[in-house]
């Protein structure tokens, strides 16, 4: 633990670090009172999808931690196959000395009415990260809810889930009762996730930002909530390594200042608009300027040279060439709101924007 921050501002640890705490969940208050009347009401399948980053896992082991009076289980990755369910149930609800006496075997056919038998109360399964699953796994899982009567299923993937089912599982498709979509924050919610995050290690309220800092980083993120955490974890950190007591909307622009360059560029500097790239708008894009954001949608904050490093020169007279040439594109694309630049000592990193990093999750 860095010993500024306690000297600074009272803190225990730094609260921006990317760590999955269901008691901090914020927001998202619509979305939540759609699930909880999923499964107040006893509804089958709910599915929730939203961006790397959006939520979802925070979202679902909140679920786990506050359904009092339900049985649930949490998955955090869904099996490759239908029968390693089968391991999942019993390790939960376990054997009896019977069945282990008998060497009675589960199976498929038989999981639903052992899973009624040993589940007292409504049971209320939660499948993380269902898009890196198979078509077979999915369509188990719906012939599972329709088999049991008291359970509720509530999946959560990328937005790529609900395209891989409307395409390829009709059926279970037409299970869903509830659809949920996780995007970002409001400001108030953002603020509460700030907020929440400084007084969890004993902070006071939004300290040390002001309420012109909250403003200028909802504008910048978007109030998308991991972009909002990795955004406050720099704005600390600088803000230690400058000895401030304060962080305020100045030291924010300070901090992501986009200052022109004086690089000569290869066509004319198309100007900046705030309104985000749409999808289209990405597909249309030249090769190179889509190898750049490929890239940088691998690894954030990355340099010109480290990005020429990585796709390699062979394509330019010189080493110096590549450079000056991926310069040159990054400056194009940070000023048509694709790319965004933050000023690290004597050197200059980029990365996706947010919205923009949303639009590769759903590709």
């Amino acid at each position: 633990m860095n010993l500024e921050y306690v000297k600074r501002w009272g803190w225990t640890a730094n609260p921006f670090t990317l760590i999955i705490n269901p008691k901090l969940f914020t927001g998202y208050e619509s979305q939540v009172h759609a699930v909880l009347e999923h499964i107040n009401n006893k509804h089958k399948i709910a599915l929730i999808t939203g961006s790397t980053g959006a939520g979802k896992t925070t979202f679902l082991k909140w679920l786990d931690e506050n359904l009092r009076d339900y049985s649930t289980i949490y998955v955090s990755k869904p099996p490759q196959t239908p029968e390693e369910f089968i391991n999942i149930f019993t390790d939960i609800f376990g054997l009896t000395f019977w069945e282990k006496l008998f060497r009675k075997k589960l199976s498929l056919y038989t999981l639903p009415k052992y899973i009624e038998k040993k589940s007292k109360h409504h049971l209320v399964f939660l499948v993380d990260e269902a898009h890196e699953t198979n078509k077979d796994v999915l369509e188990w899982l719906r012939v599972l809810t329709d088999q049991i009567k008291g359970i509720s299923l509530v999946i959560a993937g990328l937005p790529v889930l609900e395209a891989k089912i409307k395409g390829d599982l009709e059926t279970l498709n037409q299970r869903i009762t509830t659809r949920i979509e996780l995007n970002s924050l409001t400001k108030d919610e953002m603020r509460d996730l700030i907020k929440k995050r400084i007084e969890s290690i004993s902070g006071t309220e939004i300290e040390p930002f002001t309420n012109s800092a909250i403003d200028k980083i909802y504008h910048r993120t978007g109030g998308f909530p991991r972009e909002v955490l990795k955004l406050c974890d720099r704005l600390v950190n600088t803000a230690v390594e400058k000895h401030l007591d304060k962080i305020s909307a100045v030291d924010i622009e300070d901090h992501r200042e986009v200052p022109r360059s004086n690089v000569r560029l290869d066509q004319p500097v198309v100007t900046f608009s705030p309104k985000p790239p749409s999808d289209q708008q990405l597909i249309n894009l030249p090769y190179k300027q889509k190898r750049i954001l490929e890239t940088l949608n691998k690894d954030d904050w990355l340099t010109p040279t480290a990005i020429a490093d990585i796709l390699g020169i062979k394509s330019y007279k010189s080493r110096s060439h590549a450079i000056r040439s991926i310069n040159n594109i990054l400056h194009r694309l940070m000023m048509e709101g694709y790319v965004q630049r933050e000023s690290r000592g004597k050197a200059y990193l980029y990365a996706l924007t947010p919205k923009v990093k949303t639009l590769f999750v759903e590709k």
